[in-house]
C-alpha cells in the first residue's frame, strides 16, 4: 500500500513503528515504539482499542482522537497489511486555515492532495449532517410512538385496575350468594323428601269414587280440582329435581369463583390437571355456551404437582383468547394426553389465527393485537411465567385463517406423592 498523507503504522502488538511527516506535525506526541492505545482512543465506535476491534472495523469509516487533545478528531479507517496495521485518515477541520497553524505545507501532502483532503472533509461533514437530520427525524418519530404507547398502556392499566376491583367485588358477591344458595338447596331437598311422603296420599285420594270426593269437598269446604291432581303429582317431582340441579350448578360456580378469586400463595401440591380444566369451564360456562362449540371429553385424572388457582388462570387466559379469536361457527377443543413422564394439554380453536410476524412476540409483556382497552398484553406473559414456575413449557402453532393451538406440557407428579395425597 502506498504511503498516504496522514498515515500511522503499528505492529501486531499495537506499538507505533512509523508515521507520515504530516501526521507527526499535527500530533507532536507521536514517537516510534509508543503504544498506540496510550496516544489515541476511538471516538466512534466508542470501544477500547484492540486487534479484534481493528480487524472488525477493517476498511470501515471510524473516528479517533489523541488522548491529549480530545477535541482534535481524525476521520479515516484501519487497514490490516501483511500482519501489521495502519490508520489512514484526515483531521476533521472546520476550515483550511487551520493547516497553516500546524506548520503544514504543500510538500507535506503526498501527490499534492490538499484538494482531496478538503473535499473529503466536506463530504464527511455533509454525511454527518445528513445522518444527524435522519437521526433527529427518527428520534421525533420514536418520541411520538412512545407517547402513543404510554397513553395506550395507561388506558390498559386503568382498565386492568377496574377489572381487578370488579374481581374483588365479584368474590364478595359470590360469598354473599353462597349462604342463601346453601339454604335453598337444603330446603329443596327437604321439600323433595316431604313430597315423596305426600304424593302417594294425593294419588290415593284422587283414585276415590266421585261420591267420596264430593264428601271431601263438603267436609273441607274446598273445591278441589281433582282433574289436576295426577298432573301435579307427576310434575312436581321433576320440578323439584330441576331446581335442585340448578342450585347445585350455581353453588358449583360460586365455589369455583371463590377458589379462583382467593389470593394464591403459589403453594404447589398434588392435583389433577382435569380439576383445573373443570374449574375453568365452570367459570366460563356462560361465555362458551353462547359463543362457541366446545369439544372436551374428560379423561381419567392425570396428577401433577401444581397450584390450582395459577393453572386455572392459565387455562382461562387461553380459552378466553380462543373465544375472542373465533367468529360464527367457532369451535374450541381441549384435549389431554398422558405421556411417560409428563402430560400435554392442547387448547385449539378455528379462529382467525396469528401472523408469523407476531408469533415470536406472543409471550412478551404488554404485547397485544387487541384494541386499546380490550387487553393489557399481560395474559400470555403471565401464563408463560406460571407454566415455567411449574417446570413445564408452553408453545403455540398458528396459521392465519385456520386457527391456533396452544400446547402445555407439565411433568407428572411422583407416584409416592400421589399415594400420600
Amino acid at each position: 500500500m502506498q504511503s498516504q498523507t496522514f498515515q500511522l503504522d503499528f505492529d501486531e502488538k499495537l506499538n507505533i513503528v512509523n508515521f507520515s511527516n504530516a501526521f507527526g506535525k499535527v500530533c507532536p506526541e507521536l514517537t516510534v515504539n509508543a503504544p498506540f492505545s496510550e496516544l489515541f482512543k476511538l471516538v466512534a465506535p466508542q470501544l477500547p482499542l484492540s486487534t479484534q476491534i481493528i480487524k472488525m472495523f477493517n476498511g470501515q469509516l471510524i473516528t479517533l482522537c489523541p488522548i491529549s487533545s480530545p477535541s482534535f478528531v481524525f476521520g479515516g479507517a484501519f487497514y490490516e497489511v501483511d500482519g501489521n496495521y495502519c490508520f489512514i485518515g484526515y483531521p476533521q477541520l472546520t476550515n483550511m486555515g487551520q493547516l497553516s497553524k500546524m506548520n503544514l505545507a504543500l510538500n507535506d501532502f503526498v501527490h499534492h492532495d490538499p484538494i482531496n483532503f478538503y473535499i473529503g472533509t466536506l463530504q464527511l461533514k455533509e454525511s454527518m449532517y445528513q445522518e444527524m437530520i435522519q437521526l433527529n427525524d427518527e428520534l421525533k418519530a420514536s418520541a411520538k410512538h412512545l407517547e402513543k404507547l404510554v397513553e395506550q398502556r395507561t388506558q390498559e392499566l386503568l382498565h386492568a385496575e377496574k377489572m381487578a376491583s370488579l374481581g374483588v367485588l365479584a368474590a364478595g358477591v359470590a360469598h354473599e350468594i353462597n349462604n342463601p344458595i346453601g339454604f335453598l338447596l337444603s330446603n329443596l331437598n327437604t321439600l323433595k323428601s316431604y313430597m315423596d311422603d305426600i304424593a302417594p296420599l294425593l294419588t290415593k285420594l284422587n283414585n276415590l269414587p266421585d261420591k267420596e270426593k264430593e264428601q271431601l269437598d263438603t267436609l273441607t269446604n274446598i273445591a278441589v280440582n281433582w282433574d289436576n291432581i295426577d298432573f301435579i303429582c307427576e310434575d312436581i317431582g321433576p320440578l323439584i329435581d330441576q331446581s335442585i340441579d340448578g342450585s347445585k350448578r350455581v353453588s358449583k360456580t360460586v365455589a369455583g369463583l371463590k377458589n379462583f378469586a382467593h389470593p394464591s400463595d403459589s403453594k404447589q401440591e398434588v392435583m389433577s390437571v382435569q380439576q383445573a380444566i373443570d374449574l375453568t369451564l365452570s367459570l366460563l360456562n356462560n361465555e362458551l355456551r353462547h359463543n362457541v362449540t366446545l369439544h372436551y371429553e374428560r379423561e381419567n385424572d392425570v396428577y401433577i404437582t401444581g397450584n390450582l388457582t395459577e393453572l386455572s388462570q392459565v387455562f382461562i387466559n387461553l380459552v378466553m383468547n380462543a373465544t375472542q379469536a373465533v367468529e360464527k361457527d367457532g369451535v374450541i377443543s381441549i384435549k389431554t394426553e398422558e405421556l411417560d413422564h409428563s402430560v400435554k394439554i392442547y387448547i385449539a380453536d378455528n379462529g382467525c389465527g396469528i401472523s408469523s410476524d407476531n408469533l415470536p412476540k406472543l409471550f412478551q409483556p404488554f404485547f397485544t393485537t387487541k384494541e386499546v382497552g380490550s387487553g393489557t398484553g399481560l395474559g400470555l406473559a403471565i401464563s408463560h411465567g406460571i407454566i415455567e414456575n411449574h417446570n413445564g413449557s408452553i408453545s403455540v402453532e398458528s396459521k392465519e385463517g385456520v386457527g391456533t393451538t396452544f400446547t402445555i406440557e407439565l411433568p407428572l407428579a411422583d407416584s409416592e406423592a400421589i399415594a400420600e395425597s
